[in-house]
């Protein structure tokens, strides 16, 4: 398989003081150089010029359409929309935490959810959907739906919607489950209920007009040094446009602690899946492993 290293890093970038631009491509969170001080969203032209701070956050998502910014913050975390152009801001009701996707038309953001006993044991991981309206003027708070309630269930970290925004997927499993992952479900976004399953094992997906690109775990026991140790391993998984039929796409040979690679986002041109290993080595990875020829439908797999 075929791989390069790719790092980005946001250190040492001037802060543009005023207003930010009407719209944006570039969201992310500038961390602090001490560990007690606070961490900031930013929002940028896509070669990084125009660097505006809008607020102190941990985690940002910028819309498809360069509008809004969906943001988190704080310890117990609090989630927010906002608008680039006029400043508004509305907080998302209820355990909106993370994740913070957004769909194609810049319409709706899904969200994790949680719940907890009285001491703080967690019971449960769900997921909410967020209409969010045309204009933030006047609005205070957007209502987050319980699309999946969250007690006794485990929807994995990683949404995605379809490229005409009235699909999501999402891997859904039992809480408290040793399985190394859930099953990645499509549903339509006005009924979880109608949901059919994809892909066994499988998490993490991002979804474009080539279909959707998911990361695939199976349990594996492993020797370090000399003892056996239970480990989960991964491999990138492609469906087909219609969500009929899914191959395996990457045939990483992890070693070690590795687990193996999983997708991040698909490329404009639906060529190119770039993804990470354990979140420590990124990579862009060629569709198909080296080649793929979208005319002959053929895959080169080599060095």
């Amino acid at each position: 398989m075929t791989s390069r290293t790719m790092l980005v890093l946001a250190a040492g970038v001037a802060v543009i003081a005023g207003p930010a631009a009407a719209s944006a491509t570039m969201a992310y969170v500038s961390m602090p150089a001490k560990f007690t001080s606070p961490s900031y969203v930013m929002v940028a032209n896509d070669d990084g010029s125009g660097a505006t701070r809008i607020a102190k956050g941990n985690y940002v998502s910028i819309s498809p359409n360069g509008a809004r910014l969906a943001y988190t913050s704080g310890n117990n975390p609090v989630s927010k929309v906002y608008d680039i152009a006029t400043g508004a801001t509305a907080t998302l009701k209820g355990t909106c935490q993370y994740l913070l996707t957004w769909s194609p038309d810049s319409t709706m953001i899904a969200c994790t959810t949680q719940s907890a006993k009285r001491n703080g044991d967690v019971t449960g991981n769900g997921l909410g959907l967020a209409q969010i309206p045309a204009s933030l003027d006047g609005v205070t708070t957007i209502p987050v739906n319980d699309y999946i309630s969250a007690p006794g269930n485990a929807v994995g970290m990683g949404t995605a919607f379809s490229p005409d925004s009235t699909q999501i997927a999402f891997s859904l499993m039992r809480y408290g489950s040793r399985a190394p992952a859930g099953t990645l479900y499509v549903a339509p976004v006005t009924d979880a209920t109608a949901r059919t399953a994809v892909l066994a094992r499988g998490s993490s997906p991002v979804w474009s007009t080539f279909g959707i690109a998911a990361m695939r775990s199976t349990n594996v026991t492993i020797m370090l040094g000399r003892s056996r140790t239970r480990m989960v391993r991964s491999q990138i998984w492609t469906t087909s446009p219609d969500l009929s039929s899914a191959r395996q796409l990457t045939h990483y040979k992890a070693r070690g602690l590795m687990s193996g690679p999983g997708p991040a986002a698909w490329s404009p041109l639906g060529n190119l899946i770039v993804g990470q290993v354990r979140g420590l080595d990124a990579f862009a990875h060629e569709l198909g492993g080296v080649r793929y020829d979208a005319e002959r439908h053929q895959v080169a797999v080599g060095n």
